[in-house]
């Protein structure tokens, strides 16, 4: 059972759009699609996962720890079991890992390779406003606090955009 995706086509529905938009809009905007925002989001899972697995190393390693923790709100209790989350989260670590690979592998089959380069190498915005929003428009949603623009976001942006690199076999 997959932690991530209902779908067992998703990666290949994905790619199937991505040749549609490709048609209509062009080759930046089909990779702005599959990669930009569906390969970023992959990896953004894969971030969120690591980062909740290390929250939690960080845990266990305090004397006092305790794995089932409860939360009290006014008439009600929410209990919580760190154990259950890690392994939750290792489950999905692996899953994005899987996915990944198998994702480049099928972008890689339906795009020429010095497509991809090129638009890795152009140093797009990421996420879904990539491919949908122009510059006025992007900024114009920050400015309204529409979309989250931080130092903080910029780096993770930084460090997703490394990993994909990686998986797409391009050293940065």
């Amino acid at each position: 059972m997959s932690n991530i995706f209902t779908n067992p086509n998703q990666l290949e529905e994905w790619v199937d759009a991505s040749m549609g938009i490709q048609e209509r809009f062009g080759i930046e905007k089909a990779l702005g699609y599959v990669i930009g925002e569906k390969v970023y989001n992959l990896v953004a899972i894969l971030h969120s996962a690591r980062t909740i697995i290390r929250a939690i190393d960080e845990q266990r390693r305090q004397p006092e720890f305790t794995p089932v923790r409860v939360t009290k709100y006014s008439d009600r209790e929410i209990v919580t079991n760190l154990d259950e989350i890690y392994e939750k989260e290792k489950g999905i670590t692996i899953e994005a890992e899987d996915l990944l690979v198998h994702f480049v592998f099928l972008i890689e089959q339906a795009f020429l390779p010095h497509e991809i380069r090129r638009y890795l190498a152009s140093h797009p915005r990421l996420g879904v406003h990539e491919h949908i929003s122009t510059d006025e428009q992007f900024d114009f949603m920050v400015s309204r606090g529409a979309v989250e623009h931080t130092i903080d976001t910029e780096v993770e942006d930084a460090l997703i955009f490394g990993d994909m690199l990686k998986y797409f076999g391009i050293n940065a």
